[in-house]
């Protein structure tokens, strides 16, 4: 901002702390030089401004409670800020401290700078980071009297036209930041801090920000945000034309160090070259990138951590994922592929899963599904979520099946309608994992690089968001659970999330619904009752198990779906879902809950469409068992091949 001939300066804004007391942190940043320009932040608990070689300060700050503030100085060689907590409970307090300035020329020096809120502009690299929220600042190129600002109610309401003027409700589902001065001094949200938060004059007459967008002209800053990492490539490759659609890794290494980077190749467009797609839930990934839930957990200080040295790296460098914690405490609501996903890797595990033993999860578990389908010898293509979401069911329709990995929990709007029209023109969906399309989430419309959710109970979560925030900022669409907007996994898949365990898995027991003519072929060359009594990749035993999904006609489970098996007698690790809870009460675990099962099931859908729901996570952790001879595999491949082919109705016998 070039502001070199500026005699006077003057910040106007609100500020709402929420680690007050954790060291220097700058909420306005303007350093046109060394000793000239302004800064304003918290420092070990008290409000500061400094400017020409002065400081002045003004504490106790309270942590979440807004504060107005305002600081100057200019020409008349007085640093001036003034203070204003705003409480429900107790009637405003302003507070003014000033200083001499010990001289005082141009208050902006020679040059130009750019204006920084919640950082310090430290030359290569920002530094001061500030934890809490920052609503309408208004930067003037005048003092501001004491008069002038107790005839405003708002920074907002200012009869002085500001210099420049940051309104944070405009453009929420973008990262650009308009100057509503007219002075063009327009800006951008670094590293995505919170958009769609709560202001100082938000009353809960609306909870949805597109419907009071005054109510949120807020911008939740955060010192560990981290959209893009700015990594200059360290190699390229050309993908050759000719290469198979698959899952493929970069084997990178250096001396003894060595690491798998992965990636997929997709089909080219408008040429699928299988009748099987395999869909990896690559928002999923995104949603656990480089969770360290084990380290910010109390239930789980069980767990030795971190285990790998992904977790390490994790800690180390403050990584975050969607299960996490800001320092503030805050969750962390978006997440971004423009920086290290170090436990997106072959062979890393999830640590706190299989007892705190660690095991193969997301893509590491998926690796399962793309071993049995080599090993079957199916021809299959590879697409991910951003394709789906972005592409529509135009994606799907060359495919006679779709798979799901072991774990597809975050899916947009978009997928999910694309996925049904699919469904319901006749295509096939093989659902092989456990607590899919659960939560609300959505792609940035903006960069196309990262995933937001908000975790609004009741769900099974690990945070919260602050009364109000729990609409997206990427859409206005309400976040939380997908089932609390009508879409259910259950109305569409057969089945939904009921519980989860860390502990040892069970078996299915078939139901009568297997044996009939219409679900015969699924259990074709399978003369055991019990499917998936065995050992298991993913966890230590069992073929049901993990998050797991039951059948349940009260949340839309078609009366056309025929319950193939059932996993029952679950220990009391596994615990039914907190969104099954209306009273509390100790009928919650597997000993005692009714909920607490795992039903695998075909659903008919028109024109021949089917899908067929293992509803476990667990699932393909069996499939390589005694060399692929096992009931789970057998299971899996019957359905594969009867979906895959050609002919319309699957339920028809074929050569063996």
């Amino acid at each position: 901002m070039d502001l070199s001939d500026v005699d006077d300066v003057s910040v106007d804004l609100w500020f709402w702390p929420t680690t007050p007391n954790l060291g220097r942190q700058s909420l306005f940043s303007w350093r046109p030089e060394p000793d000239s320009g302004l800064w304003i932040g918290l420092d070990n608990g008290e409000a500061v401004a400094q400017a020409g070689g002065a400081t002045v300060s003004i504490g106790p700050i309270e942590e979440r409670t807004w504060h107005r503030l305002t600081a100057s100085y200019g020409r008349s060689g007085v640093l001036k800020l003034r203070i204003e907590a705003v409480q429900t409970t107790n009637p405003s307090a302003v507070r003014i401290a000033s200083t001499a300035v010990p001289s005082v020329g141009h208050v902006s020096g020679s040059r130009s700078a750019e204006i920084f809120f919640g950082a310090e502009h430290g030359g290569d690299s920002a530094t001061d980071f500030y934890n809490g929220k920052i609503e309408a600042p208004r930067v003037y190129s005048t003092t501001m009297t004491d008069e002038h600002l107790g005839l405003q109610s708002d920074t907002r309401d200012s009869a002085k036209d500001p210099l420049a003027a940051r309104d944070f409700e405009l453009g929420i589902s973008e990262w650009s930041v308009t100057d509503v001065s007219g002075g063009g001094y327009d800006g951008y949200a670094i590293n995505m801090p919170m958009r769609a938060a709560t202001g100082h004059n938000f009353d809960g007459t609306e909870t949805a920000w597109p419907h009071a967008l005054l109510h949120y002209g807020v911008i939740h800053f955060h010192d560990d945000d981290l959209f893009d990492a700015g990594w200059e490539p360290s190699f390229s490759w050309s993908v050759p034309t000719d290469l198979k659609s698959g899952v493929y890794a970069a084997h990178v290494f250096t001396g003894s160090s060595h690491d798998y980077i992965p990636f997929t190749v997709r089909p080219a467009t408008g040429h699928p070259s299988a009748k099987v797609v395999l869909l990896l839930p690559t928002f999923t990934y995104l949603a656990y990138a480089n969770e360290q839930l084990v380290n910010q957990s109390d239930a789980m200080s069980h767990v030795d951590y971190p285990v790998q040295e992904q977790d390490k790296y994790i800690v180390e460098n403050r990584l975050l994922s969607l299960y996490d914690r800001h320092s503030d405490g805050s969750g962390v609501c978006y997440s971004s592929r423009l920086r290290p996903i170090v436990n997106m890797r072959p062979q890393c595990v999830m640590a706190w899963l299989d007892e705190g033993r660690g095991s193969p999860h997301n893509l590491n578990a998926d690796l399962y599904i793309v071993d049995g389908l080599h090993e079957h010898g199916t021809d299959f293509d590879v697409i991910t979520d951003e394709d789906l979401h972005h592409e529509g069911r135009a994606i799907l329709d060359p495919y006679n099946v779709v798979l799901t990995g072991t774990h597809p929990e975050y899916w947009s709007l978009d997928m999910i309608r694309s996925t049904q029209d699919y469904l319901q023109s006749g295509g096939r969906m093989m659902y092989l994992g456990g607590n899919g399309m659960y939560w609300v989430t959505q792609l940035d419309p903006s960069t196309g690089a990262s995933v937001e959710i908000r975790r609004r109970g009741p769900s099974t979560r690990m945070w919260e968001p602050e009364p109000g925030e729990a609409h997206l900022s990427a859409t206005g669409e309400l976040g939380g659970l997908w089932r609390h907007r009508g879409l259910a996994p259950q109305s569409w898949l057969g089945v939904g999330f009921t519980a989860e365990t860390s502990g040892p898995g069970r078996p299915y027991e078939r139901r009568p619904g297997s044996f009939d003519d219409a679900s015969r072929f699924i259990f074709h060359d399978v003369d055991d009752d019990v499917i998936g009594d065995m050992p298991n990749l993913i966890q230590s035993y069992g073929a049901a198990g993990y998050e797991f999904d039951r059948a349940d006609p009260m949340l839309g489970t078609p009366t056309n779906t025929t319950i193939l098996a059932t996993a029952t007698g679950f220990s009391d690790d596994a615990q039914a879902c907190s969104e099954e809870i209306m009273t509390s009460d100790s009928s919650q675990s597997g000993s005692v809950s009714p909920l607490v099962k795992n039903d695998m099931v075909l659903v008919e859908y028109p024109n021949d469409g089917a899908v067929f729901s293992t509803g476990s996570i667990a699932w393909s952790g069996c499939l390589s068992q005694n060399n692929y001879q096992n009931n789970v595999s057998t299971v899996t491949c019957n359905v594969l091949d009867a979906f895959a082919h050609d002919r319309k109705d699957y339920r028809l016998p074929e050569d063996r």
